[in-house]
């Protein structure tokens, strides 16, 4: 029967590999020698092709006669056999993790190894097989429900995962107990190796399958373990439900790039244009790395639906790795109204950045900054020059009002003269002259201000480019005339009020920027002349 109902579950599940090659975990104990027998029995009929893999972890003083047990069982069922040896308890030692995890991450890299070298770039259609059985799959729900988890953690093991390197990985088993599989051994006279940590409480796992389920079997329910896996299956069904609905609401909550139609208020819906954004698997794959999300188009989303939308999406762009609930509220505490642009939140556990820019939250990789260290300052220079970062600069000197001892009817005339241009602007040369040395293009320190209005009130920088709405991102690298701490110029944006010419001003500075790109010229052509 177990043949039978183990053929019908692949079927069913669509766990048939498109290229017909299957590697298989085999560990010698009961549950991966039952995958073994019914694959190869299977094999034939369904044009597969089998490769066993053994991993020989060296932990236990009978790891040697397990992998000879393995070796001559494959020899009898036909399956080639790949023998790999690894110290374990090394990696453990060096990577920081217990041994279980070691032994977990020693085998998944052997089995999707021989895969890639059986199926080369085919391999994405082939398929590795595991034995987890269904008091596995009850077990594992215990395990996360008592170590506290989410909707996905309930789901417990899946019968048909891919990772993140496309490999599928597939369960044959999941619905099979342990019991079927013992009887289907003995009747087809197989034996199996039994690993004797498992009946000794020296992991979780272990107090939960010695401890609790027989406990549960005896006092509660003699259907207990059957009863936890239908739920994890259940709850598995509702996990994919979900998660469809939070890809859709992502959809409808994604914000364009500042400047960009939902920018205006010219967006359709509650959020963005859900047409224009892809699935999040293919926003990830295609290499963008982040997703923009508006956060009042966020908030208007059920709660429940929330936190499974920034799941979703912190799962994907960090790859599933140690995300928690914390995780999650940290994230979510940047869509609150209250809070201000600039915030962010990194999860390098995750390898994860987040950051709230006015109305919207962008959510990416943190990968490496760019080399944030100070640009040099480049001292004002009369004539033309190029200043990275920035484009080419145009200095020249001019008299001021206070220079030429003229009326006030001159006076009137120079200053409707003063160039109301975007990127050329006159500036009282007197104020700077004490502090020449410092003077120069840069990008920002801390500690930089403005002045904003006549009677000399300070602004921090950082606050007014909040104000600006200057995505945080761009902040960093924006190059502006500065004279000490004090900002003389951000081109594109406005001068401080102190540096106004007035009539006594008797040296004007006359600045002209042609940034870099907008002549047609690249900027790593130009040359400092």
């Amino acid at each position: 029967m177990t043949t039978e109902k183990i053929e019908a579950c692949m079927t069913q599940l669509h766990m048939w590999p498109e290229n017909g090659h299957i590697v298989i975990g085999v560990s010698g104990g009961a549950d991966s020698v039952c995958l073994l027998a019914v694959l190869a029995r299977l094999g034939a009929g369904h044009g597969l092709t089998l490769t066993a893999v053994h991993v020989d972890h060296g932990i236990r003083p009978e790891s040697g006669a397990d992998a000879q047990f393995v070796r001559a069982l494959c020899e009898r069922l036909g399956v080639p056999l790949v023998l790999v040896k690894e110290d374990v308890e090394a990696l453990a030692k060096r990577e920081k993790i217990s041994c279980e995890e070691a032994g977990r991450r020693v085998r998944y890299r052997a089995f999707v190894k021989e895969l890639r070298a059986r199926c080369g770039a085919d391999a994405v259609r082939g398929c590795v097989a595991v034995a987890h059985n269904r008091d596995d799959r009850a077990e594992t729900l215990l395990f996360h429900l008592l170590r506290g988890t989410g909707l996905e953690g309930m789901g417990s093991i899946r019968p048909v995962r891919r990772t993140a390197d496309g490999i599928r990985i597939i369960r044959p088993l999941l619905f099979t107990g342990r019991e079927e599989i013992e009887a289907f051994l003995k009747d087809a006279g197989l034996g199996w190796r039994t690993d004797g940590t498992n009946a000794r409480d020296l992991y979780t796992r272990n107090k939960i399958r010695n401890r609790i389920l027989p406990y549960a079997e005896r006092e509660i329910s003699a259907g207990a373990k059957v009863h936890l896996a239908q739920e994890a299956a259940l709850l598995e069904q509702a996990a994919r439900f979900v998660r469809a609905q939070a890809a859709e609401a992502l959809k409808r909550c994604a914000a364009a790039e500042p400047g960009g139609p939902q920018e205006r208020g010219k967006a359709p819906g509650r959020g963005g244009d859900a047409a224009a954004v892809p699935d999040i698997r293919e926003t990830v794959s295609a290499g963008k790395g982040e997703l923009r999300l508006n956060a009042g188009a966020f908030l208007r989303e059920d709660p429940f639906l929330q936190d499974q939308m920034l799941y979703l999406l912190l799962e994907e762009l960090g790859k599933g790795r140690d995300l928690t609930a914390a995780h999650i509220r940290q994230v979510r505490h940047l869509f609150a109204p209250e809070c201000l642009s600039g915030r962010r939140v990194e999860l390098p556990v995750c390898g994860i950045r987040a950051v709230r820019e006015f109305g919207t939250v962008c959510i990416g990789t943190a990968e490496e900054e760019a080399d944030r260290r100070e640009q040099p300052l480049y001292p004002l220079r009369s004539g033309s020059s190029f200043v990275p970062g920035l484009g080419e600069v145009s200095v020249r000197f001019l008299p001021g009002p206070a220079a030429g001892g003229g009326g006030e009817a001159e006076n009137r005339s120079f200053f409707k003269n003063i160039p109301q241009k975007t990127y050329t602007k006159w500036l009282s040369y007197d104020k700077m002259a004490l502090n020449f040395p410092e003077t120069g293009f840069r990008t920002r320190r801390a500690g930089d201000y403005l002045t904003v209005d006549d009677a000399l009130h300070k602004k921090s920088l950082k606050r007014y480019m909040i104000e600006e709405r200057i995505p945080a991102k761009k902040r960093d690298g924006m190059v502006f005339l500065a004279d000490g701490a004090h900002v003389v110029w951000l081109p594109g944006h406005r001068i401080s009020a102190a540096y106004r010419v007035t009539a006594q001003t008797a040296a004007v500075l006359e600045i002209t920027v042609v940034p870099a790109g907008t002549d047609g010229t690249k900027e790593e052509d130009r040359k400092n002349v």
